[in-house]
């Protein structure tokens, strides 16, 4: 491939991921504003339908090689599981919290890899590094306001969202390069839909509205596509190149939270977004890595 045949093809790469961190936050807008009248359950396990549907017409049509290759795999489910509570205390998030506040704070995963991967995978984290996680962690508590006027305890949920997927992107590094990406994308829409169906049979399910069905019809739809994207993102590009464009999801949500919640996230909040973003993007593009 050619320098500028490689440049664009880079190109393409942050477009689908910036397309891709739109439809995960246009999604994640429909299912905030379904999970106030519906149980968070429910709504999970219709979405799934809808998602896994999605991503099964996907493979009927495109014909990924090997695309069930590892679906059944334990770790590959463990992941799944791993994601399936993090979406359930992420979407009880939203209908609690401003989207734009709740999606700042589960972007940073990356901060708390740097840590995991220290302890779990003996990596070698420079100072610098150090800092970067302390300076995300420090904009963390700006935007949940720990005092006793401030503090919403909604906030832990979004903290056990952040662990739960942060264990998702560690297990990614053990998995076989034999397992596809279909495989996990089709693992962890199916294992979210059918505990989530199972907990709302449980629960019993509420009536829904046609307007309640279409948005998460879509949000399924515009799940799968996000994830999709991503997986040509980085077929296209380096993970240097698009990795960083996952922060643009903070921008999509705090722009739906401000025009169709009425959110108006105050200074503080906006300084926490601030340094979660920069100390998280630093991170993603290696600054402060050891070079030995």
């Amino acid at each position: 491939m050619s320098e500028e045949a490689a440049r664009r093809s880079a190109r393409l790469g942050m477009a689908s991921m910036t397309l891709a961190m739109g439809l995960f936050a246009s999604n994640d807008a429909l299912v905030k504003a379904t999970a106030i009248t519906v149980p968070v359950a429910q709504t999970m396990a219709v979405r799934g339908v809808f998602a896994t549907l999605a991503v099964l017409a996907f493979i009927a049509v495109v014909r990924p090689k090997s695309a069930f290759a590892g679906v059944a795999s334990p770790l590959v489910t463990l992941r799944s599981l791993s994601e399936a509570l993090g979406i359930f205390c992420l979407i009880v998030a939203f209908t609690r919290l401003p989207i734009g506040d709740v999606t700042a704070v589960s972007q940073s995963v990356p901060l708390l890899l740097l840590p995991a991967a220290a302890i779990v995978l003996k990596e070698r984290i420079t100072l610098a590094q150090w800092a970067l996680v302390l300076l995300g962690f420090f904009g963390i508590l700006l935007i949940a306001k720990p005092t006793a006027a401030g503090f919403d305890p909604t906030m832990g949920l979004v903290l056990i969202t952040l662990v739960c997927f942060a264990f998702r992107d560690l297990t990614a590094r053990r998995l076989p390069l034999s397992i596809s990406n279909t495989a996990v994308t089709l693992s962890t829409v199916g294992v979210v839909m059918i505990i989530a169906a199972v907990v709302a049979l449980a629960q019993g399910f509420v009536p829904m509205t046609r307007q309640e069905i279409l948005q998460l019809a879509l949000s399924g739809v515009l799940l799968a596509g996000g994830q999709a994207a991503v997986m040509l993102a980085f077929r296209l590009g380096s993970v240097a190149d698009v990795g960083p464009f996952n922060y643009t999801k903070s921008f999509f949500a705090l722009t739906f939270g401000v025009v169709f919640f009425n959110e108006r996230p105050d200074l503080l909040t906006f300084a926490g977004m601030g340094l979660v973003v920069v100390s998280g993007l630093c991170v993603a593009l290696g600054i402060g890595r050891s070079r030995g």
